[in-house]
């Protein structure tokens, strides 16, 4: 990486500490979240736009699963409950079987203070 010291790059104890402190955001949401949706999140945030299936398909895992997962970061969780608000999923006018899943006001700010917080700890 550009900017690091070459110590800080081949020393894997520093880019944990670089992932954890990325992720730090995210367990600010709520006391516990599961990596799944960590997952689902980051992948949403890095490639905004695509379909529920072509998300699925990137993770490897069934589409019904990666809905599940939206459906928990997004406005409200498959029990009823609050979601976490990060997420939502359009459905085309023109076709409402096609979905397009976008970065809720408060997931792009979430997504920028990860990212914030990645370049911070690239520039140590």
């Amino acid at each position: 990486m550009p900017g690091t010291s070459k110590r800080a790059a081949d020393d894997p104890r520093w880019i944990i500490q670089c992932l954890l402190w990325a992720l730090k955001p995210l367990s600010n949401l709520r006391r516990s979240i599961p990596l799944p949706y960590v997952t689902v999140f980051l992948m949403v945030a890095l490639e905004e736009g695509k379909g529920v299936g072509a998300y699925a398909r990137d993770l490897g895992i069934h589409r019904w699963t990666m809905s599940r997962y939206l459906r928990d970061i997004g406005e409200r969780a498959r029990g009823g409950g609050p979601g976490l608000g990060l997420v939502t999923v359009e459905h085309y006018s023109d076709d409402p079987r096609q979905t397009k899943v976008l970065l809720t006001a408060k997931g792009r700010a979430l997504a920028e203070e990860v990212f914030r917080q990645m370049r911070r700890m690239a520039t140590r």
